[in-house]
């Protein structure tokens, strides 16, 4: 969203005047307080292409590892230096019923040899949300939800393996300790969120190294989309 998002990024045309859009950079800055990446005419620019990229595979990985959706945002949230809400709870927040259109406009115009490609696909259980309407903060609920029946509120969460709600519980993976001493210790914990943590983020860092200079010239551009766009402490290359 424009009014909280500091991320703008921008291309310029074939036939863009360097003065136009320098001039048009130098407003968005100091005017608009923006925080503007140079990037190129790609698919989903840089932030999108990244990003849903590592959400999907974050769905997924937690799906195949029997990773609950709690204990999934409590690794792939603060302790990585993303925010707390993790992959679930930003996919409430945007729409789950956006995913599936997302990743197919990004599929259509994707290079053929894209690992986006090998890697989509649309779990029976999302399509079965989106058709009974949870959507998400928008929708019924999502993969998180408040139950207020009894007149008590509840919040519950949906089991991955049942498609069942339940109330939530706190996570007590013993990686989370670990993440004290920094996302490496996180990632090299033998547990399974350490595991998640390291399918997640290696495929996701690999994903990224392959894109330049596809997507930018700047590494640093890279970095500072990913922390201005989706508020990650680190960019993928920090």
């Amino acid at each position: 969203p424009p009014r909280f998002m500091r991320l703008l990024e921008m291309v310029p045309g074939p036939k863009t005047r360097k003065e136009a859009y320098e001039e048009i950079k130098k407003f968005a800055d100091i005017k608009l307080g923006k925080g503007v990446v140079d990037c190129k005419d790609t698919p989903g620019f840089i932030a999108n292409r990244i990003g849903v990229f590592w959400m999907m595979i974050g769905v997924l990985e937690a799906m195949r590892l029997g990773v609950s959706v709690e204990d999934a945002d409590a690794i792939m949230g603060r302790p990585l230096g993303i925010p707390k809400t993790g992959i679930f709870g930003l996919i409430d927040l945007i729409g789950i019923d956006l995913m599936p259109l997302i990743a197919k406009a990004m599929l259509a115009t994707l290079p053929e040899n894209d690992p986006f490609r090998a890697l989509y696909q649309e779990p029976p259980l999302i399509t079965k949300m989106i058709k009974e309407g949870y959507t998400g903060r928008k929708g019924k609920g999502g993969f998180y939800r408040i139950n207020k029946e009894g007149g008590k509120k509840v919040k519950e969460v949906l089991d991955l393996k049942t498609g069942e709600y339940r109330p939530e519980k706190k996570s007590t993976l013993e990686s989370l300790a670990a993440a004290k001493a920094g996302p490496g210790a996180l990632m090299m914990h033998p547990d399974i969120g350490g595991q998640y943590a390291r399918s997640v983020m290696g495929k996701t860092l690999a994903y990224t190294a392959s894109l330049i200079p596809e997507i930018s010239d700047d590494i640093v551009g890279v970095d500072n989309t990913m922390k201005w766009g989706y508020n990650w402490k680190f960019g993928p290359f920090e």
